[in-house]
């Protein structure tokens, strides 16, 4: 009796064949015009049910290299013109998204089309004066798309179908009065990464998510040993950082018209002032300027720092390393809350090659994209089905880096929130950390600090509205 193959033989062996035929078209074998053998000689030939064979062939006829000519058979199409995208991104995509071996895989699916990653510094920001984008598509993480958003360049994003199957957190994300303008791709909250063998020489539990902020702070003390290593650190200037204490306050900024409400007694300002008390306390947390992400993460892998902020998208630059490290929920302060960040894809509305260009953004978010990315990544794919079986997760190709904890982020979900939560510009939010950044070092007192904020937010309020 014949064994049935299992889904995963069946999927190599579909992938065989319609890349053999694939390849045939290409090499010219098969010319425009020409008809394939019957499904019959095709099953016999790779050894395949004619459902099988039927499943590849809808697969080249979605792919454009074949069409169905009803009651004749299955006919070469004309061959395509080469298309060229331009994908325009900074360069922390080729590491969370492993994207060049992502477009490698898109061009194997579409070999005339080719797509080239024009990657910038910083931020991938529009960069013209005559209101079209540089580029065919453009990869953005959500704070950059509501930046946009806010001065209207969303307009040169063309708007998109939500899909089916992803994350709804991570796509509402890239939404704009009522429309989507890019599909996010992969996603991440902000957690906790701590040392496990820190934690294990101490005889002390690990993070879980009952821990406080004074939990933390209590035993970050206890893991400074005084030569050299400390508890606790982050990058506390970074925005995909200290909102995280304003969010965890349960409040948002109000507005008598265009005018802040104070922030005597708020607790939002008990969130600022909490982010200072551990920043200034030097029996858990060094005097360090860092200048990016960079640094926290050497003092981490180097063993300088028992714990740290981080998302699951910083991680991949820890995989190459020797720690032995895990995740837990961040600590709360009034509310089990945490800041939520996702990378996604939108479509200039002045490309010439549309099409094309959806076809891309329909790749990245099929399951043969997010699986590549869950193997080869420890980014999290925004399609939900992939994180159904946990089993499955067995086999990335990072996972010897992978936490154990990993799936943990499945049960916090409900405590994620974006920058918008605060109910204030992104703007606001870069003016904002100037004046923080004065507060945390004494420069200013709490009364200059609300009134300062009361002014700045005040202004730049009125200058949305306007």
């Amino acid at each position: 009796m014949r064994r049935r193959p299992t889904k995963e033989q069946f999927h190599m062996q579909l992938e065989q064949m319609v890349s053999a035929l694939r390849n045939e078209i290409l090499d010219g074998q098969l010319l425009p015009n020409d008809y394939l053998p019957p499904e019959k000689a095709l099953a016999e030939r790779f050894g395949m049910s004619n459902n099988s064979i039927r499943a590849g062939l809808e697969q080249l006829v979605s792919e454009g290299w074949i069409e169905k000519i009803p009651r004749v058979g299955n006919r070469v199409t004309a061959a395509r013109p080469p298309v060229k995208l331009k994908l325009l991104c900074n360069f922390a995509p080729f590491r969370n998204l492993q994207l060049t071996r992502l477009l490698d895989g898109f061009h194997r699916l579409y070999p005339w089309i080719s797509v080239e990653a024009v990657p910038t510094q910083g931020s991938p920001g529009f960069g013209t004066d005559d209101r079209t984008l540089p580029a065919d598509a453009v990869l953005l993480e959500n704070y950059q798309f509501q930046d946009i958003a806010e001065n209207r360049d969303h307009e040169r994003l063309e708007p998109l179908i939500e899909k089916p199957g992803l994350y709804a957190q991570a796509t509402d994300m890239f939404r704009y009065e009522g429309l989507l303008y890019m599909q996010p791709l992969i996603f991440s909250p902000i957690v906790l990464c701590y040392n496990k063998a820190h934690f294990r020489e101490n005889g002390m539990l690990e993070p879980d998510g009952s821990w406080t902020w004074d939990d933390l702070m209590r035993a970050a003390e206890q893991l400074t040993d005084g030569k050299g290593r400390y508890g606790f650190c982050f990058h506390v200037p970074s925005k995909n950082r200290w909102p995280v204490f304003l969010l965890q306050s349960g409040e948002r900024f109000e507005w008598d018209g265009g005018r802040l409400r104070s922030l005597y007694g708020t607790k939002l300002l008990e969130g600022m002032k909490m982010c200072k008390r551990i920043i200034h306390n030097r029996k858990a947390f060094p005097m360090y300027l860092s200048e990016n992400h960079d640094d926290i993460d050497r003092m981490f892998l180097e063993g300088k720092v028992s714990m740290t902020l981080s998302s699951y998208m910083g991680m991949n630059g820890w995989k190459e390393s020797d720690i032995e490290f895990d995740v837990s929920p961040i600590p709360r302060l009034d509310e089990m809350r945490t800041l939520l960040i996702s990378l996604g894809i939108g479509i200039s509305r002045e490309s010439a090659h549309k099409e094309e260009t959806l076809m891309l953004v329909d790749y990245l978010v099929s399951e043969q994209a997010q699986q590549l990315i869950s193997r080869t990544t420890l980014s999290i794919p925004t399609l939900g089905t992939l994180h159904m079986n946990e089993h499955a997760e067995d086999k990335n190709e990072a996972n010897g880096r992978r936490p154990s904890r990993y799936m943990m982020f499945r049960e916090i979900m409900s405590s994620f929130r974006p920058h918008e939560a605060l109910n204030v510009s992104h703007d606001a939010i870069r003016k904002m950390e100037g004046e923080l950044k004065a507060y945390w070092a004494d420069l200013l007192d709490e009364d200059e600090l609300c009134d300062r904020l009361g002014h700045l937010l005040s202004t730049d309020r009125n200058e949305q509205i306007n």
